[in-house]
């Protein structure tokens, strides 16, 4: 059979910014003979024809600046592989950029110093929400926030303090900035923020963890006839995504329902936490010895891991799949058939008919890989002090009935675990993974770490 380009993007959306827009859509359903996912073009044209912006995008939305307020523009998205470009897909209406009341740049002022005060209460630099508040000149555009959000940053630190680790060096930078004025009339402001800390443990730890992350946010605001308040943020793509009858969109598929399953089913062997949720520290054990022969790479797979964090995800929760491929990849290990809700099976994703993506649910769902892993690979937990690159940490969350995130540990220096992930921080410790969470009601109430043995 001869080579197939992809098929149309579908769903394309369009919105209205100040001097630019956002343009979102959803995937081909058919990816021609491609194994890889298509990168997108988005052409603006003007209301002659004329072409005002084009920009690629690999992710299936694209923020474009620089266009000129008060013009009416067009869109059109196109999916590319290395056999062929796709047919364009068109908005339904051309759409009218406009500027928002006092300016975009009042809006971007007020989320960059949000996000300023709220890492200095995190990291130390200001003891209360009041001294925060104080060291913000736009305080007052995002003071009932940051109040709202204070005492859980303070417990996290506190809680921190008590097990000798803090906060160093946060910082966070807006990109792809767009303001505009939504449905309701209410304006937002969506950017990608990266947020980079440093976790330091003890006073002779002098260069600490890396915890950064990069994360598509979107702030709304209201106005009411006079200054700008802040009143919610919100993970960017998920308010954004429109899934539709065609199922263009294949997100969900690879996992099975949550309701059906129960992590209590299959007995595991969690670290011990303390009353603030943090790992007990261990006294020194022997660790057995395992067979080399025919075992998983832990070092490719933590290689692996540390080198392709910037990948492309390929769900909206992309945790076990991204594990997953660092096992496959890194630590070589061998791909078990059978049905895909199987526990037994454990493969990548095929091409039926070379169009249509599939995976096993144990390579994509967090509590299917565990079930897999303890049931059919015969994986033994390991305590945090014995654990060691390559090694995968599973998370559940208290009011979730099934292990539901995943990521790889790639060092271990006696005091904490350096993990790499697919989730809302990249590059994190597990210490930073539990603060993150342990003021919240759903806090993280068991850890595994399990360890990879057999290939095969």
């Amino acid at each position: 059979m001869a080579p197939t380009a992809p098929g149309a993007p579908q769903d394309v959306r369009v919105t209205p910014g100040d001097a630019g827009l956002l343009a979102t859509w959803n995937a081909p359903q058919d990816n021609g003979s491609a194994g890889d996912e298509p990168q997108y073009t988005v052409v603006v044209t003007k209301a002659d024809g004329s072409e005002a912006a084009r920009v690629t995008s690999p992710e299936p939305r694209a923020v474009v600046g620089g266009l000129a307020n008060g013009t009416a523009y067009r869109v059109a998205v196109t999916a590319r592989t290395a056999h062929g470009t796709s047919p364009a897909a068109t908005g339904a209406d051309a759409v009218t950029t406009a500027a928002v009341p006092a300016g975009s740049a009042a809006y971007r002022e007020i989320v960059r110093q949000y996000l300023d005060a709220r890492a200095g209460l995190l990291t130390g630099k200001h003891a209360t929400v009041t001294a925060a508040l104080a060291a913000s000149p736009r305080a007052a555009s995002f003071q009932d926030l940051l109040k709202a959000q204070a005492p859980g940053l303070v417990e996290s630190r506190e809680a921190l303090a008590r097990h000798g680790s803090t906060y160093t060096d946060a910082t966070a930078a807006l990109s792809d900035v767009l303001v505009g004025t939504d449905d309701s009339g209410r304006v937002f402001l969506r950017a990608a923020v990266d947020e980079k800390a440093v976790l330091k443990q003890g006073a002779d730890d002098p260069t600490g963890e890396a915890d950064e992350g990069r994360q598509e946010q979107r702030f709304t605001f209201s106005t009411n006839g006079g200054a700008p308040i802040l009143h919610l943020e919100a993970d960017a793509p998920a308010a954004e995504t429109v899934l539709t009858e065609s199922a263009s969109t294949w997100q969900g598929l690879d996992v099975a329902p949550a309701e059906g399953q129960d992590a209590d089913d299959v007995p595991d062997e969690p670290i011990a936490l303390d009353a603030d949720g943090f790992p007990v520290e261990e006294t020194a054990t022997v660790r057995p010895a395992i067979a080399l022969r025919a075992a998983v790479s832990g070092s490719g797979t933590a290689k692996w891991a540390s080198k392709n964090i910037g990948t492309k995800w390929e769900y909206g929760q992309d945790c076990t799949n991204f594990v997953s491929k660092a096992l496959y990849y890194g630590g070589r290990m061998k791909t078990r058939m059978g049905g895909r809700k199987h526990d037994r099976a454990w493969w990548q994703q095929y091409y039926l008919f070379g169009s249509i993506k599939n995976k096993s649910y144990t390579w994509s769902g967090t509590e299917n890989f565990r079930r897999h892993m303890t049931k059919y690979r015969k994986a033994p937990s390991v305590s945090k002090r014995n654990a060691r690159p390559g090694d995968i940490v599973l998370f559940k969350w208290k009011k979730e009935r099934v292990y539901n995130h995943a990521a790889v540990v790639v060092g271990n220096n006696g005091r904490d675990l350096q993990l790499r992930q697919h989730g809302g921080v990249s590059r994190t410790t597990l210490s930073a993974a539990i603060a993150r969470y342990r003021n919240k009601a759903n806090y993280i109430e068991r850890v595994v770490i399990l360890r990879p043995k057999s290939r095969s």
